[in-house]
């Protein structure tokens, strides 16, 4: 196979999503040339499968071959590096790095010299520190190409520093983002995080050429054709490889009085082969499958989560539903009108906390001794409600009890936020807006980095009305 040929096939594996069969074809057309286009498409190709310094250094010499070329798509390719540099150091955990990158990508954008003294990585206090507010990034318009009127970016209009077209609006558009993206992560960061130190260049050091590794691979066919690239099956990563944080699910919850409602969101989840343990002050689900350890099965640490709750909760009295891509917990307070101030805490695997490992969780239908004594002596059941009043025993309501007749149905949203703090009201209304009303979190410090999806029940289609 020639090298044109295996780099138009990797440049399409790589448009497919193809990251492990592009590999291969990348190193063998890289042999003959070291076109930027090709090592572009490789860096992005290693640093999905988390190649990241290998990726580094190809976006790297990707910029030095495209100045050195200084035509054709040679603007285009050096954008295109210093972006991927970007969310290579955004992430190696270099959050000021990425935005200088990030930036510099923006200013090429733009139509300034590739060789300008910018100052960008001089942003720095006596210690080192990235001063770039997260504030100053988002007002950084000012050379926004495409706002002036009309122009098609000739060198005149380029060299007058006017916003004409230059024909790369999309790619600044695209770094602009990243680094509202960068600052946001910074601007959250400890005073002395690492990551908030410069220690890159405007234009890199020229790295040499990189050698292919010598791994398996997906045998390629040896010819010309333009046969479709089948992929390789990346190789699962091994048992206790991912770092649990990185493992942990998404979970909002609400809470009334009486309940906390929890619901813990991933993907391809099978009720019927869900196992739901209640204690006391702990639920225990498996298996329960995790996009970022994709080697968990049943039976696995991995596969098993524990909850352990912010307050005690009354195990038989508590319920769990599931779809395929959320489990709710409704548990029910043992101590009512108690306010829990967090839900609680993620675990992976089992655990008690003392010996790390959970034990002898009863069944959610088994009770403890006291509570089986309590279900002996109640004289008839009593059933969940949203009153006040907590639950009621509806063989004893009298036919004039109209308690809640005249009630506001929105009284119990309207108490839940009075009774929340600034930060949780925050929360509770961007995650209800954002989902369109149907859903709620008081947890603003995971509703505050994302975007709250709709979740519409299950069984229902959501459809966009349009008037």
């Amino acid at each position: 196979m020639s090298s044109t040929t295996a780099g138009q096939k990797g440049l399409e594996a790589v448009k497919n999503k193809q990251w492990a069969a592009a590999i291969p074809l990348l190193d063998k057309a890289l042999e003959d040339s070291n076109s930027p286009k090709w090592l572009l498409a490789r860096a992005q190709a290693n640093q999905q499968l988390n190649n990241l310094e290998a990726a580094l250094q190809d976006a790297e010499l990707a910029y030095h071959t495209a100045a050195e070329r200084g035509s054709g798509d040679s603007r285009k390719n050096m954008i295109e590096a210093q972006y991927r540099r970007a969310t290579l150091y955004f992430r190696l955990g270099r959050y000021a790095d990425s935005d200088c990158c990030a930036k510099w990508s923006m200013l090429l954008a733009e139509g300034r010299p590739a060789g300008e003294n910018d100052g960008v990585e001089k942003n720095v206090d006596e210690n080192g520190s990235y001063t770039v507010t997260y504030e100053q990034g988002v007002a950084d318009k000012e050379g926004q190409p495409g706002k002036g009127e009309g122009g098609n970016g000739n060198a005149l209009s380029l060299a007058s520093g006017s916003n004409q077209k230059t024909g790369f609006e999309a790619d600044w558009n695209r770094a602009y983002a990243w680094r509202t993206q960068t600052l946001g992560r910074l601007k959250n960061l400890p005073a002395d995080h690492p990551g908030r130190k410069v220690n890159v260049t405007k234009i890199p050091a020229r790295p040499e050429k990189r050698k292919a590794e010598q791994k398996p691979v997906q045998p390629v066919e040896d010819s010309d054709s333009e046969d479709e690239v089948v992929p390789a099956k990346p190789t699962a990563p091994e048992p206790g490889s991912v770092p649990d944080e990185k493992m942990k699910l998404r979970i909002d919850y609400y809470q009334s009085n009486q309940n906390v409602t929890i619901s813990v969101f991933a993907k391809d989840l099978k009720k019927d082969e869900l196992k739901v343990e209640f204690s006391s002050n702990s639920v225990r689900i498996s298996p329960i499958p995790r996009e970022a350890a994709p080697y968990v099965v049943p039976g696995s640490r991995e596969a098993t989560l524990t909850i352990i709750f912010g307050g005690e909760i009354v195990p038989e009295g508590s319920r769990w539903s599931a779809t395929p891509r959320k489990i709710e917990l409704v548990v029910q307070k043992k101590a009512p009108g108690v306010k829990w101030p967090t839900w609680g805490e993620e675990k992976i695997g089992e655990w008690d906390g003392a010996t790390g490992v959970v034990s002898n969780i009863p069944a959610a239908s088994s009770s403890p001794p006291a509570a089986k004594e309590n279900i002996k002596t109640a004289t008839a059941p009593a059933y969940p409600t949203s009153s006040k009043s907590g639950p009621k025993n509806w063989d004893k309501l009298e036919v004039g009890d109209d308690e809640e007749k005249n009630s506001d149905p929105n009284a119990f949203f309207k108490h839940l936020y009075k009774d929340a703090t600034p930060e949780q009201q925050r929360a509770m209304m961007k995650s209800f807006i954002e989902s369109n009303g149907t859903a709620l979190s008081t947890d603003w410090n995971d509703v505050s980095k994302r975007k709250v999806e709709m979740i519409p029940p299950e069984g229902v289609e959501p459809k966009k009305w349009d008037p």
